[in-house]
């Protein structure tokens, strides 16, 4: 896949926002587990209709972004890390995430939360083999 198709795919990932319960989870704890699970295993559907893609996209839109992301994304990860987390205060959060395996293959994750003290919430999210995107966003 060019880096093009790559940048399309992930562009439509880029603005999504909060939807009523799609992106509300219990903790932080919760959200990590679940988007750590998803992105590891490359398990994308789940994952964009869990953060609020559900209500975005078709099943066929959403199944086309699948196979462009594991066509970019080849093989499952088997480490993860939080390379950036930045307190912008009032519970406000943004984080970088990167996802890595044996064959130097790298996908990144951003993400801006919002923790309400009795829930965190996902307000935007992107997914991108390019680091570079998502660190712009800091």
């Amino acid at each position: 896949m060019s880096r093009s198709h790559l940048a399309l795919v992930c562009g439509l990932l880029a603005p999504l926002a909060a939807q009523a319960q799609e992106s509300v989870f219990t903790d932080y704890a919760d959200y990590a587990r679940y988007v750590d699970a998803r992105v590891m295993n490359r398990d994308f559907v789940p994952l964009v209709k869990r953060l609020g893609g559900n209500s975005k996209y078709t099943d066929a839109e959403l199944n086309a972004i699948n196979v462009q992301l594991m066509n970019a994304m080849q093989r499952d990860f088997t480490n993860v890390a939080v390379i950036k987390s930045v307190d912008l205060g009032n519970g406000f959060r943004q984080e970088a995430r990167v996802y890595w395996h044996d064959r130097l293959g790298y996908t990144y994750f951003y993400a801006f939360l919002h923790d309400r003290g009795d829930s965190l919430v996902v307000l935007r999210f992107d997914l991108n083999t390019n680091s570079n995107t998502i660190f712009e966003k800091f």
